[in-house]
């Protein structure tokens, strides 16, 4: 009790001017210690090194004390510290390594024998077989070495070996550029602070001078700064990978927002139309009533007149009118008010063949040479036949109409041909007819409802060949030059079928 009251009374020590760079150096290793333990999120290596920065503080207390005593007695508690603070910092680098190099889990027991083993020499130091004592030196009191000293410096430096050799094979295997930058700095770092160790030279009777403060304090420092440098690193990946998410949500974003406002157009547009179809429709329907009637009443007066009358003619051009009048009144009903789609697998091939087949007396009168092109085994399109051979035909008829302007001796010709689009997953349906051409400005308005090139055309059937072939998923084009020919193009989605030898006879029955 004596013993420890002498230890902790302030005049049994003398101002040395040693005293004050071991006591800085101690207060910058705790908070250093402490502050890398909360920065670490209390880690396996915030946990090491905040054992390491203890021990190094005991170290540099313990020295400063030491140095500055006016007794042995009071010297002699400071140099078991000293010895503690020394054996202990050389486990707890072999601790750290362990965590940089992520072996911790398998050499656990290897450290807690280390931490053991420095146990076991601090309580050693109490043995003059061990520590001789303490001598004077220039600086103050310092240890004496026993016969057995080196065990403790032999045990130092296995520590040190151990640490080297986790930190140098790990830079050795990882890949990842930023861990062996890591394991190189940090076996740097450990070979300063060894030098450290270098002051129990003073034990053999060697006056050199302590420089464990300074090599504590470059150790600290220069960990200090990579710390910082990692942490500013790693923030400038994570920013910038935070940058690269945000560009891409604000693209997902642009991409959403533009998908909305397109679909809130066409739900107005949906809208209107809907509500435009049915109003259309009753009005068509209100109309064609008296339209049939008077259809009716000029063909009975005109078979009540002989063809010599005054009159006769007028009325046979008012029947010719009505039944124009009826004829785009039901295309007008067929645009505004199709039956119902019924889909199925089916054959654009066959389609074709049939609109073809229908139309074969008409093309020959017309003098016109048509050649069909077909892809054979065309996959399956999932839709309307009835309503798909309707816009064959009425695309064929257009260019029927289109060539049969052709002046006497020029070719004319019309090519029809399909083809499957595999890397669309589409089939492709091409019209090319040898006709006129269309100009610029037609081309802009060719599928626009009661648009005609023709003079008695009422501009209603590319409008609902465009509609019917969007209902099915498709898309129908243009591309023409005045002067040289015209082309439709007409794209549809193909039906997904998993069973091969269903669609082999669905097709054999089609064909059939």
């Amino acid at each position: 009790m004596d013993h420890f009251l002498a230890v902790l009374n302030a005049q049994n020590y003398f101002l040395n001017p040693h005293f004050t760079a071991p006591v800085f150096v101690g207060n910058l290793v705790l908070i250093f210690g402490f502050f890398i333990y909360q920065l670490e999120d209390k880690s396996t290596l915030s946990r090491a090194i905040l054992y390491l920065c203890l021990s190094l503080a005991a170290w540099l207390y313990a020295h400063s004390f030491l140095i500055s005593s006016n007794y042995p007695e009071v010297a002699s508690f400071w140099m078991h510290i000293l010895y503690l603070g020394m054996t202990f910092s050389a486990a707890a680098m072999f601790h750290v390594s362990t965590a940089i190099s992520h072996r911790y889990p398998y050499q656990k027991k290897m450290l807690t024998g280390m931490y053991m083993m420095a146990g076991v020499v601090t309580v050693l130091t109490w043995s003059q077989q061990f520590v001789g004592g303490l001598k004077m030196q220039f600086f103050g009191y310092y240890p004496d070495s026993g016969p057995w000293h080196m065990v403790i410096l032999l045990f130092i430096l296995t520590c040190f070996v151990f640490t080297e050799y986790n930190l140098f094979s790990y830079y050795r295997l990882i890949p990842d550029e930023f861990e062996r930058r890591r394991a190189l700095f940090f076996s740097g770092a450990f070979g300063v602070l060894f030098l450290g160790y270098s002051d129990l030279l003073a034990a053999y009777g060697l006056d050199s001078p302590a420089i464990s403060s300074f090599t504590i304090f470059g150790f600290v420092v220069s960990v200090s700064f990579f710390i910082i440098r990692c942490y500013r690193w790693v923030v400038d990946q994570r920013a910038g990978a935070l940058e690269s998410i945000i560009e891409e949500k604000t693209s997902e974003i642009s991409k959403i927002v533009e998908e909305l406002r397109k679909t809130q157009l066409k739900l107005f547009e949906t809208g209107r139309i809907s509500a435009l179809a049915s109003l259309s429709a009753g009005i068509l329907h209100q109309v064609s009533q008296p339209i049939t009637a008077i259809h009716g009443f000029v063909r009975f007066i005109k078979k009540e007149m002989a063809p010599t009358e005054n009159f006769y003619k007028p009325i046979c051009l008012m029947e010719e009118q009505t039944v124009y009048l009826r004829q785009m009144l039901e295309d007008l009903m067929n645009l505004i008010r199709h039956r119902e789609i019924k889909k199925e697998n089916i054959d654009i091939n066959v389609l074709i063949t049939r609109a073809v087949n229908l139309l074969t007396d008409e093309l020959r009168i017309k003098r016109i040479r048509w050649e069909t092109e077909l892809e054979e085994d065309l996959p399956f399109v999932y839709a309307d036949g009835i309503h798909l051979q309707q816009v064959f035909m009425n695309i064929i008829i257009n260019a029927m109409q289109a060539i049969e302007g052709l002046a006497r001796g020029e070719d004319r010709e019309l090519i029809i041909s399909t083809r499957f689009d595999k890397k669309e997953n589409r089939v492709w349906v091409s019209f090319k007819d040898s006709g006129p051409g269309l100009s610029a400005e037609d081309r802009e308005k060719i599928f626009e409802p009661f648009f005609s090139t023709k003079d008695q055309g009422a501009g209603i059937g590319l409008a609902l060949c465009k509609d019917l072939v969007a209902e099915h998923g498709g898309k129908i084009g243009v591309t023409s030059l005045e002067g040289g020919g015209t082309t439709f193009t007409v794209y549809f989605p193909c039906a997904l079928i998993k069973d091969l030898d269903k669609e082999q006879e669905n097709r054999r029955v089609s064909n059939g």
